[in-house]
């Protein structure tokens, strides 16, 4: 049972995007164009090449990506690879749990006085704390790391900082919106027993 799991396991293929996501499962058929593959859920799925950075068998990573500025490939396939590495990186390790906390806490506040208040200028809270994220920089989380022989390449840390800082813009305007509507609820409950 154990040889069968092993088996299993090394037979798992990977594709790895240009956005640095990673799906595993088994390539069925490649072409100069296209991908078929099986997901772990057995979902057969047809992805195009140019989406794709590499692909993973039997433990070997086959590159895909082709230099050519023509097609809007400007890096170099070495560059690249460091820049989807820090994005893969971003996807998997990245969480802003800070963000959605202060998310939480700003949404509600406005959604609370939003209400009582009758002030609805506060509406535009998600908005502005999410622009207000953009202000600052990302962190690569190097504990949360496999792997931290790329973390002093510039490629790499472009890479990670796209994919967290799009993340971390993401969780902010979600959480700032969820707390909001979070904040005008209690105000209605609150002052509804009040009055």
């Amino acid at each position: 049972m154990i040889v069968l799991i092993s088996v299993a396991t090394q037979a798992q293929d990977e594709i790895l995007f240009l956005n640095g996501k990673i799906i595993k499962g088994t390539l069925l058929e490649k072409t100069n164009y296209e991908f078929t593959f099986k997901t772990e859920k057995d979902k057969e799925h047809v992805l195009d090449k140019y989406r794709i950075f590499s692909y993973t068998q039997n433990n070997k990573e086959n590159i895909v990506y082709e230099y050519d500025t023509l097609s809007g490939n400007f890096l170099t396939v070495e560059d690249m690879k460091l820049f989807v590495y820090g994005e893969r990186d971003a996807q998997y390790s990245f969480k802003p749990v800070f963000t959605n906390c202060v998310g939480l806490g700003i949404g509600a506040t406005a959604g609370y006085f939003m209400h009582k208040e009758s002030s609805f200028i506060l509406i535009a809270t998600p908005l502005v704390y999410t622009v207000t994220t953009l202000l600052f920089p990302t962190k690569v989380h190097k504990r949360r790391l496999q792997d931290h022989q790329y973390i002093k390449n510039d490629e790499y840390l472009r890479g990670h900082e796209r994919i967290a800082r799009s993340k971390r813009t993401q969780s902010a305007l979600k959480s700032s919106v969820v707390g909001m509507g979070v904040g005008f609820i209690i105000s209605l409950i609150a002052n509804k027993s009040s009055n």
